[in-house]
């Protein structure tokens, strides 16, 4: 979990004979990431194969919108038996026996996207036309007209006494009537000039929008609005005898698609492989756990007739991929390390630590028990049949949220939270205030209280003691990666001092957990030269050595290693500078899990005032129903708002401020040759 699996290279020799053997049972093993060949052997590369790799992709791209036409996922089937005797002659076989049905399904499937696309014509016809249905009259005839002419739109309500007034003033008749609260029609007329003055005004200052029916349909509104109904039910209904025709043939597609999708894979097999006129070598890679189960599959498919040579287990280079297995929990954080890039194979996986701190991290941010189960639910109800992985870590975040809730004491805001008696629970247990509880609130509900004071101290504290522990660990861990990597000019030159002079900058806050205290030794140590005791010390005799470590850090590197002491002065001021602003700015960034918690708390302490404000002192059913209204309001605006913001807060955090500590990324994935359930039968 902490680091990539160790992974075997290997190089697998064999006749050309029992090359079609060996292809076929390492497509179906599932187990071999499947590489270029070694340099010695790029000249014999069997590029021959590339075209059809290439054709065999597009036709399963192909294949998958049929599906998509259908509005079903590509699917495949189990048991598919494909002969071969020559792998390009079994895809060119298997491409024309299905040949009619590629065909039919392309005239299907290019009539469903025709139908398809008038139907959102006519839906988008008839969604203009659905106010003016009850009108009869023609009035495509009435904006034709010679002398005289007519026309009539929709507008907003707002703007409804605006386009009257320039009716008026161009002495036009008019007409309007509401069709909902936001939208009305209006309808002028006049002579001809005048009205089409007014219509280019209207439309261009209120937003009228005029009632222009195309000319293939009826003038009047009633009677086209029944010709596109009765059009929308005649190709909906050809749409879904298309889609059955499609659906018929299912089974025939899903074993096409199969056959095509197992031979993809095969040719990207074929494609890396060096051949000469007896040999053929294929290079890949292996987890280390499944050589055995590679030997054995090359057994029963070779017969003893191949070598494989193993080119070492390798873990910390470069080139090669990266095979992380993660429990469940932990497996639903990695599409966002990935979204910063995939972990490489010489450093430590940060999916572990980032699945413990996000979530506390967003619950500190976006503490309330009922903005956090909104989360859950949109997270559970919307995003997880999108995106699963990340529907379920949105998910988490909302649990986290619910749970610091419940130790701030908020559950959609004050209000609720005390006709629940969350308030009244904390103080059974012997607590004045939830331990929680942000000091915004304390000063709007207990003014001139010293817990407003201690509250703010102890968010203060918390935010600080989380980013001095996050970024030595993040440095500690870079140190690992530079073992790992066996990096050692950018361990002794970058990462040893300025992990140093991060413990200098942070190890106050981890220790005391108090950031006056702590701020105050710091200054006490660097101003005092030293005072302050042991800590004091440590902050300036560490700071000044991880200063001085930095500028010579290079210099003694290169002397180790034998090249002499070579210093570049304006590269180590650099070093120097980035390492101070650095230590000093990502410290204070974490500042941000204060700041929103607090603005959290704020933005509804504004809405409880509010709907005290609007209840008075007698209050009314309007002013009760006033109130709630606000208040839900702003439960929606705060739990929408807020949960963006600290999302991408708490992304920010870890993405800037601690992956660059230690991640580096730039990783390949692991991705061994997988097959559905088929199997090949090898002809000779």
């Amino acid at each position: 979990m902490l680091i990539a699996n160790r992974l075997e290279e290997v190089l697998i020799a064999l006749p050309n004979e029992q090359y079609d053997k060996a292809v076929a049972s390492l497509a179906t093993m599932g187990i071999f990431h499947v590489d270029k060949p070694p340099k010695q052997l790029a000249a014999y590369a069997n590029r021959g194969y590339m075209h059809l790799m290439m054709e065999s992709s597009e036709l399963k791209a192909k294949l998958e919108g049929f599906f998509k036409v259908m509005g079903m996922t590509p699917s495949m089937v189990d048991n598919v038996k494909i002969e071969v005797s020559n792998w390009e002659g079994t895809f060119r076989g298997i491409v024309k026996a299905h040949s009619d049905l590629e065909k039919d399904l392309e005239k299907l499937s290019a009539r469903a996207t025709e139908l398809t696309t008038k139907i959102a014509e006519l839906q988008e016809i008839i969604k203009f036309l659905e106010p003016f249905k009850g009108m009869v009259s023609d009035v495509t005839a009435a904006w034709s007209g010679g002398t005289l002419r007519a026309a009539v739109g929709l507008i907003s309500a707002k703007a409804l006494v605006s386009a009257i007034n320039v009716a008026r003033r161009r002495g036009l008749l008019y007409a309007s009537e509401a069709v909902d609260k936001e939208t009305a029609i209006l309808a002028v007329a006049g002579e001809t000039n005048s009205v089409r003055e007014a219509v280019s005004e209207l439309t261009r200052s209120t937003g009228w929008k005029q009632l222009i029916i195309p000319p293939e349909l009826s003038g009047s509104p009633s009677t086209a609005f029944n010709e596109v109904n009765g059009k929308l039910s005649s190709l909906n209904a050809e749409l879904q005898e298309v889609r059955e025709s499609i659906a018929k043939r299912l089974p025939e597609l899903q074993e096409y698609y199969t056959s095509v999708s197992a031979l993809s894979e095969v040719f990207k097999i074929i494609n890396y492989s060096a051949r000469t006129d007896t040999m053929t070598f294929i290079r890949g890679f292996v987890d280390s756990r499944d050589s055995r189960k590679l030997r054995s599959g090359l057994d029963a498919c070779c017969g003893g007739s191949y070598i494989v040579m193993s080119l070492g287990h390798k873990r910390g280079e470069t080139y090669v991929p990266s095979k992380i297995d993660l429990p469940g929990y932990f497996k639903w954080f990695e599409d966002i390390v990935d979204m910063y890039s995939t972990p490489s194979n010489n450093e430590i996986v940060p999916t572990l630590f980032l699945a413990i701190t996000m979530p506390i991290i967003f619950g500190l941010m976006f503490p309330d028990i009922g903005h956090g189960l909104m989360v859950l639910l949109f997270a559970l109800l919307y995003i997880v049949p999108r995106s699963r992985n990340l529907g379920k870590v949105i998910a988490i975040l909302g649990a986290a949220g619910m749970i610091t809730g419940f130790l701030a004491g908020e559950f959609f805001g004050p209000i609720p939270a005390h006709f629940v008696g969350l308030d009244a629970f904390w103080r059974s247990l012997g607590f004045k205030v939830p331990p929680l509880e942000s000091p915004v609130a304390t000063a709007y509900e207990m003014p001139g209280s010293n817990y407003t004071t201690i509250l703010f101290n102890e968010i203060l504290d918390l935010s600080f003691w989380i980013g001095a522990f996050m970024l030595i660990f993040g440095n500690l861990l870079g140190i690992a990666d530079d073992l790992i990597s066996h990096d050692y000019e950018d361990l002794v030159a970058r990462r040893a001092p300025l992990t140093l002079l991060f413990l200098v900058a942070g190890l106050p806050f981890l220790v005391y957990f108090n950031a006056y205290k702590a701020g105050y030794i710091i200054e006490l140590g660097l101003l005092g030269l030293g005072r302050g005791g042991p800590m004091g010390a440590f902050v300036l005799y560490g700071g000044l050595a991880s200063l001085a470590w930095l500028v010579l850090g290079d210099g003694l590197y290169k002397v180790s290693v034998g090249e002499g002491f070579k210093l570049d002065p304006y590269e180590s001021f650099l070093g120097v500078f980035e390492g101070m602003i650095m230590a000093l700015g990502n410290t204070v960034s974490f500042l941000r899990i204060m700041g929103l918690s607090l603005a959290h708390a704020g933005l509804m302490i504004g809405f409880t005032v509010l709907t005290y404000a609007i209840l008075t002192s007698h209050p009314t059913p309007l002013t009760i129903a006033s109130a709630a209204v606000v208040y839900i309001i702003g439960n929606l605006l705060t739990a929408g708002l807020e949960g963006i913001v600290a999302f991408a807060h708490d992304l920010r955090l870890h993405f800037y401020e601690w992956f660059n500590k230690f991640y580096r990324g730039g990783g390949v994935p692991f991705n061994p040759i997988r097959l559905p359930n088929v199997t090949f039968v090898i002809l000779t």
